[in-house]
């Protein structure tokens, strides 16, 4: 496997009169904390934002854990078709475009231009490979498997036997390639090949439900298009001027437009989450403050698409939830452990039917200022490899003898309805 198998807003301006409120000094490649990495959106590479291997957060005194429940996002892919016919020339032109210009008045660092002068499209990602895992993203899943086994080895340890695991996946090669790395990490290297899994079923309600929902889909037309609080996030005076300013640092004496922008921000994710901890040169076109700008754009979206914005999410996750609740109520028996390898949309589906991190006031166009600590974040929600995994515990206490702990990206999850970090039992019944 190799290493990676391995932009609507244009305006003419006066350069000089948009530079001032443009951050010149920033210098991606001399930044020793690149905080921006956490914020990439849905396109957030894993290690950067899960949970440390030396947490304490999975120890339950006088409990042993007995079930365990996961739901993962596929790890780090690469581009999609559309993306891989059409960005090698964009992002060409604009390189040029960009080095021309700063050899006539120098607007980013030498280190940073270095990076995009010396870039180049990797000839080996072609539409053959369309969304396939890549090395990291196998990694992301190999090395989560291997933790969850450290944490919970009563759970995990001994050879691998069916009636003890319980493996699912649905049918894209990014998916069922991370089920594989997630079976070689507990099992040891190529063991994936006598572990079995299902398949996806012809009506897939557990991992894809809102495939079989029109209101899902009609929901999803209204909040990309005109009106939409993303939209309107678009038109606003932040956003224009964070257009203008991107496009003055780069040397242009007039707007890029919105694909041109975005063309520069999906490619700096994914090669950044390709090839971490090198850096991407496409990141190197943004200051901190613009990635939190862009950031902000995918959260208005995805909150009213999968979010607590969208007023029949929980209901869309009730078969997950059902699952899970099937699982961990039941004292004994196997299956012991089930893992499903899924998509961003339904673990951001499934969070908001558990009630998870949600905010007092909803996201919108108006109050990016006021939501810079929001709850909802698809950088921390829904990364590249994101999961939540349930584990139900059996603990020497007359009261409450069963405890269920929940864990985002290996990360205790606390609910506003449950004042503890472990639910009783009879509390997660709630859900049913």
């Amino acid at each position: 496997m190799s290493h990676v198998l391995v932009i609507v807003l244009i305006g003419v301006r006066v350069l000089s009169g948009a530079a001032a409120s443009v951050d010149e000094s920033y210098c991606y490649s001399l930044d020793e904390n690149r905080t921006q990495w956490e914020h990439f959106a849905t396109r957030t590479a894993y290690e950067v934002v899960r949970g440390s291997s030396s947490s304490r957060d999975y120890f339950v005194a006088d409990c042993i854990p007995t079930k365990y429940w996961l739901l993962a996002r596929h790890g780090t892919r690469l581009h999609g078709a559309k993306y891989i016919n059409f960005l090698p020339q964009s992002l060409n032109k604009l390189r040029d475009a960009i080095l021309a210009n700063n050899a006539s008045r120098r607007m980013m660092c030498p280190d940073d231009l270095d990076l995009l002068r010396n870039w180049r499209w990797d000839s080996n990602m072609t539409t053959d490979y369309e969304g396939f895992l890549t090395e990291s993203g196998w990694n992301e899943l190999k090395n989560l498997a291997t933790r969850e086994k450290t944490r919970f080895g009563a759970l995990f340890n001994g050879p691998y036997r069916e009636d003890r695991f319980h493996f699912r996946y649905t049918n894209t090669q990014r998916t069922v390639a991370s089920f594989w790395a997630f079976a070689d990490g507990l099992f040891g290297d190529g063991a994936y090949v006598r572990v079995h899994a299902e398949g996806e079923p012809t009506r897939d309600t557990l991992l894809r439900p809102h495939f079989f929902c029109p209101d899902y889909d009609e929901n999803k037309r209204k909040i990309r298009g005109p009106g939409s609080e993303q939209d309107k996030f678009m038109q606003s005076a932040l956003f224009r001027r964070t257009v203008a300013d991107i496009s003055t640092r780069l040397g242009f004496p007039y707007n890029l437009t919105l694909d041109q922008i975005e063309d520069m921000w999906d490619h700096c994710r994914f090669e950044q989450a390709w090839y971490l901890p090198q850096l991407s040169p496409w990141c190197s076109v943004f200051t901190k403050e613009q990635v939190n700008v862009l950031e902000y754009k995918e959260d208005l979206r995805y909150y009213y698409q999968s979010g607590h914005g969208y007023a029949r999410a929980a209901d869309l996750a009730c078969f997950t939830m059902a699952d899970m609740m099937r699982h961990l109520g039941q004292a004994a028996g196997n299956p012991s452990v089930i893992a499903y390898f899924c998509h961003e949309s339904i673990i951001q589906l499934f969070l908001v039917a558990l009630g998870a991190k949600k905010d007092p006031n909803p996201l919108r166009s108006d109050n990016y200022e006021a939501m810079r600590k929001r709850q909802f974040r698809t950088s921390e929600w829904t990364p590249f490899a994101a999961n939540v995994a349930v584990v139900r515990y059996q603990c020497n206490d007359v009261v409450s003898p069963v405890k269920i702990k929940f864990f985002l990206n290996e990360k205790g999850l606390m609910f506003d309805w449950c004042e503890r970090v472990e639910v009783v039992l009879k509390e997660g019944r709630k859900f049913l």
